[in-house]
């Protein structure tokens, strides 16, 4: 394996190059820049969680997670549309055949955009169903052919699951630009809007059966990926992307009071006992987080050789310790940027972009500190899991 994951990464480095170019325009865009959208593809990055019967590299969760804490030194934002689809191809290795073989098999390392918050409603009809509603959060969606949306049932009182996920072409979707954000800039995580639009029913899949890993078509592949719970796997790569934006904040800090000066006594800041303090915290956090991260992919590498499906207590540990290694990088960040004077606070500082860019993941869903502190503590206590969805 671990071969097979140098190759990755050796990938990931020379997508790094033009990723690191069109950084700055890819923020001031709000958007992926083609070049940055068309390297994730060309690298092979954009089909590593894609089906291997489909042409994809059906890769161990590791690979996603790693290559994507490598591209996010290079451009956070383009880190994070490569974790966002990559993760989203990785869910639709659970849908029916029918519907992996038309999204992957013209191009198994297509984009696929989309949320998996169920923030629209729809409703059973002949052959499939009607959703219509709002979704935010649609992160490369100027750059994908396809949408993975979450939607609840608006007919609640009919058979069938009270939440669904589907897959439908972007074509058939509006697009509105509300992506003005704090970070995470580049993303263009722009809002979409579905009136009435059908969707057939094997592009349809129950939220609770897709989520814990009990799909009927996750078994149908060459490995056990696709059986790994959806929320803690997302959180895992998720956490990626924020290791990587910290580690090279970290950098960035460190290189910058090395040379930096007091303003009014003009000694070295280097020599300043706290603000070497505030380079070891931040430097033992951000180790912190890797190896729980690290630690959540050797637990993923043991599910995908077993063909396993995660009990609750894993699903909980799996996700809070990726939570709480966000957490850690959140600290981290804040720790540095607190300490790295007025200068930081101008725009053109890469301090203040990557600070703006690791408070902005911490406010995922899937990372929610709070709610996931709460089910590890509830299962601890012999307390059931409550109303969180694993």
């Amino acid at each position: 394996m671990k071969s097979e994951i140098d190759s990755y990464l050796q990938a990931a480095e020379r997508a790094c190059e033009t990723l690191g170019r069109y950084r700055a325009e890819t923020e001031e865009r709000r958007s992926l820049h083609s070049e940055s959208a068309r390297a994730l593809q060309r690298s092979g990055l954009s089909r590593l969680l894609a089906p291997k019967k489909f042409g994809g590299e059906e890769a161990p969760l590791r690979a996603q997670v790693m290559t994507c804490a490598l591209t996010a030194r290079a451009c956070p934002s383009t880190s994070w549309v490569q974790m966002v689809c990559g993760a989203h191809s990785f869910v639709l290795g659970s849908f029916p055949l029918e519907c992996q073989k038309e999204i992957f098999g013209p191009d198994p390392g297509v984009l696929i955009a989309g949320t998996l918050s169920s923030q629209g409603a729809g409703r059973q009809c002949e052959g499939g169903w009607l959703v219509s509603g709002r979704w935010q959060f649609c992160s490369g969606i100027d750059h994908s052919e396809w949408l993975l949306i979450g939607s609840s049932q608006s007919d609640a009182g009919r058979d069938g699951p009270k939440n669904i996920h589907f897959v439908v072409p972007t074509r058939e979707v509006e697009i509105q630009d509300t992506w003005f954000t704090l970070g995470m800039r580049g993303t263009g995580s722009k809002d979409i809007i579905l009136d009435e639009v059908f969707i057939p029913d094997y592009r349809v899949m129950p939220t609770g059966d897709l989520f814990s890993g009990l799909s009927p078509w996750a078994t149908e592949h060459a490995t056990g990926l696709y059986m790994h719970p959806v929320l803690p796997a997302l959180a895992t790569q998720l956490a990626g992307c924020a290791l990587g934006v910290s580690g090279e904040m970290l950098r960035q800090f460190t290189d910058y009071n090395r040379i930096r000066r007091d303003v009014y006594d003009g000694k070295a800041k280097a020599k300043n006992a706290s603000l070497q303090r505030r380079v070891a915290e931040a430097s033992a956090e951000i180790s912190s987080a890797e190896s729980m991260i690290l630690r959540n992919c050797d637990d993923f590498d043991t599910l995908n050789e077993d063909r396993r499906v995660a009990d609750i207590d894993a699903r909980a540990r799996l996700r809070w310790q990726a939570s709480y290694a966000v957490e850690c990088c959140r600290r981290a960040s804040e720790r540095m940027f607190a300490g790295a004077g007025a200068h930081a606070a101008y725009d053109d500082s890469p301090l203040q972009a990557s600070y703006r860019d690791v408070s902005m993941i911490t406010k995922h869903a899937a990372v929610d500190y709070d709610g996931a502190a709460e089910i590890v503590g509830r299962l601890s206590l012999g307390l059931d899991a409550g109303s969180f969805l694993l």
